[in-house]
């Protein structure tokens, strides 16, 4: 779970970051062509850090 979370939130993060990209940032200079991959990392980080709270959440609430 943690690696799908992971993986989800990493495309999120590209597919926003090349939003911003295209729209916000849409001019010439090469500097925002770092923003998608930034938000991937990001968005990779925070989807296993959500997926490894899914994980030990679940496995709290069950009976031993």
């Amino acid at each position: 779970m943690k690696v799908l979370g992971g993986v989800i939130g990493a495309i999120v993060g590209l597919v926003i970051g090349v939003i911003l990209t295209e729209v916000v940032f849409a001019n010439d200079q090469s500097w925002p062509d770092v923003v998608p991959f930034a938000l991937a990392v990001l968005g990779a980080l925070v989807g296993s850090s959500l997926g490894r709270r899914y994980v030990e959440r679940r496995a709290a609430s069950k009976p031993a």
